[in-house]
């Protein structure tokens, strides 16, 4: 069975972010994806703009203007109808594994430009109701320290509006984990039942990744990880990660967590957020939220980055300033 499929719109699960304290009318846990457009050309819509600052008194002339001049940059075309017709050619049961292979590949590669384009408008109208809403919508393309500075460049005026509160109330959220701040250690045994902490890996640039067996978007991600993981691990990269599963049975989330390690071959130091110890909660120290979310932290344990999702390269590029000096 052949249809075309818009590689936008595919590209979703592996650009949004998985919240596990979400739920559905019948109690159990879903994923939340971020908002992406629908279409082969992403674009904002008006209603959205406007929704988002409902509780503020402007009118639909105030951000139309902005919305169109947004929309002209973000429909043109940098290889999404290209890649659509790519996609048209496949069958999508017996050429799944190249389909979905195209879309982890140059599906998220061109959202990822599109979002830039998103920063570049944030950036360059700072007085822009249109801006305040991208800041908020686009939060996975910034890092932590990042995402506070782009707001913070933002007009008095956009920031005096109540739909700022919510941008703001991230960024105080955010504070916990602050560059500069020194990593909260923690204990647990690794799936090979040794125990570990993350003060023991002082000396390493370690790559904190906090991710489930549950999570569609945290794994595929781990493709990216295993290739990053390769190239640094003998320069001084160590990737520690702490899986927080999601069922209320320990020994069901141990067997879906050992297993997830396997299924992907992503070897490295991991860890279950719960193993049944009674230890504090290691997502609550980091104020983990959504899933994946990953911290750098340099050799002497401080925290010099915070990322969430798998669109983000600056922590590749800090990775690679530090370890290929």
């Amino acid at each position: 069975m052949k249809r075309i499929v818009l590689g936008i719109m595919l590209a979703t699960p592996i650009i949004g972010v998985c919240r596990q304290q979400e739920f559905n009318k019948e109690g159990k846990t879903v994923e939340i994806i971020s908002p992406v457009d629908s279409g082969i050309y992403m674009s904002v819509d008006v209603r959205s703009v406007m929704q988002f600052f409902s509780k503020d008194n402007i009118g639909k002339a105030d951000v139309l203007k902005d919305c169109n001049a947004l929309n002209v940059i973000l429909r043109k075309d940098i290889g999404e109808l290209a890649f659509s017709q790519e996609l048209g050619k496949l069958d999508m049961v017996k050429d799944s594994a190249v389909f979905y292979g195209l879309i982890g590949t140059k599906g998220v590669a061109l959202t990822r430009e599109k979002l830039k384009l998103e920063q570049q408008f944030v950036r360059a109208h700072p007085d822009s109701f249109v801006s305040l809403y991208l800041l908020m919508d686009n939060s996975i393309m910034y890092d932590a320290d990042g995402y506070a500075t782009a707001y913070d460049q933002l007009s008095s005026s956009l920031k005096n509006t109540q739909a700022a509160e919510v941008i703001r109330k991230k960024i105080e959220h955010l504070k916990i984990t602050s560059a500069g701040t020194y990593a909260k250690d923690f204990e647990r045994k690794n799936q090979f039942g040794k125990t570990v902490k993350l003060s023991g890996y002082k000396g390493k640039l370690l790559l904190l990744d906090f991710w489930g067996s549950w999570c569609a978007v945290c794994r595929q991600g781990h493709p990216h990880l295993k290739e990053l993981y390769k190239k640094y691990k003998d320069k001084g990269l160590e990737i520690v990660a702490v899986a927080h599963e999601e069922n209320k049975d320990l020994s069901k989330n141990k067997a879906a967590w050992l297993a997830a390690i396997k299924k992907d071959d992503v070897n490295w130091v991991h860890v279950l957020e719960d193993e049944g110890s009674g230890a504090p909660s290691i997502t609550k120290a980091y104020g983990i939220d959504g899933y994946p979310t990953k911290l750098l932290i340099d050799q002497d344990g401080k925290i010099l980055m915070r990322v969430i999702g798998n669109l983000n390269e600056e922590m590749d590029e800090r990775i690679k300033s530090i370890l290929e000096k």
